[in-house]
């Protein structure tokens, strides 16, 4: 596994005792170093030795699987077709195995969900949207436990993003929450297509270019076809296929979202999806440094609320 092209394992390792590049033994997976220092009371010249595992710091450190083993396993991880039974059989993983590193490869996702990137740019197109995603079941529970997603997507090269909007009933929506939001993942200067949510009014006055599409009268502007939300509107469609499937579980829902956003990310073919996804895996569990931890979000249920996808 060619683990330093992805930035999983350290081409370079500096000795933290004398500060020198340390050589490596492959054949080890073992980083050392060789550099004599002087004992000031003895000028006696000592070697260092300093000793350190390739896999320290990193997801690897301490893990029995063959790395091909583990590649197999993100591969199938990363595809539409995710089977636990196929893990079983063919990786022949324990059940506990197989969990623990699925539960591993969501919290990767998590961490790259919870970093999109921004989109947009100058006179560059976007539309932006909010939708209702979960909801308490039978009106049971509080009303808190509604889930609204809010998102973003250019029209000519489809980037976008989605973040989940957590705040209280009411004020999920409001402008004090959404046009943050928007200056955070929206570029200065790009061509803004929504609804006419009243949130949104204020945004010629932040370097945006506005355009609004009164959904209560039309969904395309019919003096100007170009003002419409439809690919957003189609976004939102694609999400709730998704996380609506038969045994899709309602308390899941973020790992469900981030892990279809991850595999149909347009920047993201099917033959660099696991090296972007080593990436991100090398981004939280850094090669002989610390631990990098995503920032946690709010629980999408809580005991005794019971969640229906919409």
């Amino acid at each position: 596994m060619e683990a330093k092209h992805h930035g999983v394992l350290p081409s370079v390792v500096v000795c933290p005792r004398c500060n020198k590049e340390c050589s490596f033994r492959e054949d080890k997976h073992l980083w050392y170093c060789s550099a004599t220092r002087v004992i000031p009371k003895t000028k006696k010249r000592k070697v260092c030795n300093y000793t350190v595992s390739d896999y320290h710091g990193s997801f690897l450190h301490r893990c029995s699987i063959p790395p091909w083993k583990l590649l197999l396993f993100i591969n199938h991880f990363l595809s539409h077709t995710w089977d636990h039974k196929t893990i079983l059989d063919c990786l022949q993983f324990s059940s506990k195995t197989s969990v623990d590193w699925r539960s591993f490869c969501c919290e990767v996702l998590d961490a790259w969900f919870t970093n999109q990137p921004a989109i947009g740019g100058q006179g560059i197109e976007v539309e932006n949207d909010e939708t209702l995603i979960a909801r308490c079941k039978y009106e049971r529970g509080r009303i808190l436990k509604q889930v609204w997603l809010f998102g973003g997507i250019e029209r000519a090269s489809k980037k976008r993003f989605v973040v989940a909007l957590t705040g209280e009933v009411g004020k999920q929506r409001d402008r004090a929450t959404l046009l943050p939001l928007i200056e955070k993942y929206i570029i200065k200067g790009s061509i803004i297509y929504s609804d006419s949510w009243g949130a949104y009014s204020k945004l010629k006055e932040l370097n945006y270019i506005h355009h609004q599409i009164n959904h209560s009268q039309n969904f395309v502007d019919p003096d100007n076809t170009a003002i419409h939300t439809q690919n957003i509107e189609r976004l939102w469609r694609d999400i709730k296929d998704h996380v609506k499937r038969p045994g899709i579980r309602s308390s899941y829902l973020y790992q469900y979202l981030a892990q279809y956003l991850f595999i149909s990310d347009p920047t993201i073919t099917s033959k660099n999806r696991v090296h972007y996804f080593l990436k991100e895996a090398a981004r939280l569990y850094p090669p002989q440094g610390g631990r990098v931890r995503a920032d946690p979000k709010a629980e999408v249920t809580s005991s005794g609320d019971e969640l229906e996808l919409v």
